[in-house]
């Protein structure tokens, strides 16, 4: 069993894999401010007696990253591979600044890749769009070139900026309203901060497209990848998993 880690700012989730299928995922409820006693009790439950042959890491916490990797070592017995840069990509690396590029964006891009565009019979472009806090788009041109992407804020941080730096807008449910032209001040937030989100994803992939110069695969994660697949018409997949599914990836090409 192979087990991967995707560590964000917020929270931990996990995976273990038999081969290339994805068994059984877990959150552990950790921030970076927790100590290496809690993630090594954390880790321990969750993984509940698997035996780990090797594991991997996309952390976008440097400070967690060095204790993550001690304690998996310690609970699993198992060689850790923490994903970068600098390991053997299943494409190539044309970012200007690859140390500044998120781990988990590397990850992401390395899954949508090897699935949808290296693997169709013809290789296509794609993009790993991941939604959540932020929304990034990581675009994979069809000769196997990883050309980098657009960052942009999601729901949540567009509505927080909404209200904290504004006198008299409140904080609102996070869904669609009844109408687009909001006939209150709920219903208008919610129409400016959903629809607008919706719009804001399809018009940069449009643009996207047009750099191209044809039409990618667009694969969505994220907490909000399943309203964009159900909204976005460019959205083609969604893949909750997908970081998780590049850390193997990653892992498959770089062995032990």
């Amino acid at each position: 069993m192979w087990l991967t880690l995707d560590i964000g700012n917020s929270s931990a989730k996990g995976g273990l894999f038999d081969g290339p299928r994805l068994t059984r995922t877990f959150r552990l409820p950790l921030t970076r401010l927790d100590p290496a006693e809690a993630w090594d009790a954390a880790l321990r439950a969750a993984l509940d007696g698997a035996r780990i042959e090797r594991a991997g890491i996309a952390s976008v916490v440097p400070t967690v990253t060095e204790m993550a990797q001690r304690v998996v070592a310690h609970e699993t017995g198992a060689p850790v591979l923490v994903v970068r840069p600098a390991l053997r990509l299943p494409f190539t690396l044309a970012y200007e600044t690859p140390h500044t590029l998120g781990i988990d964006r590397l990850a992401a891009a390395a899954a949508a890749w090897t699935q949808f565009g290296e693997d169709a019979e013809v290789p296509r472009s794609v993009v790993a769009l991941d939604a959540g806090t932020a929304v990034t788009y990581d675009v994979v041109d069809r000769a196997g070139v990883f050309l980098g992407g657009p960052i942009g804020a999601g729901p949540v941080l567009i509505h927080r900026c909404l209200n904290t730096g504004t006198a008299q807008l409140p904080e609102v449910p996070l869904e669609f309203p009844e109408e687009v032209v909001g006939r209150s001040t709920r219903e208008a937030l919610q129409s400016g901060i959903m629809y607008g989100f919706l719009d804001g994803v399809g018009g940069m992939l449009a643009r996207i497209r047009g750099r191209l110069g044809h039409r990618p695969v667009v694969v969505a994660t994220g907490g909000w990848g399943a309203c964009l697949h159900a909204h976005v018409a460019a959205v083609d997949h969604v893949a909750p998993h997908l970081v998780l599914e590049g850390v193997r990836v990653l892992m498959t090409l770089n062995p032990a």
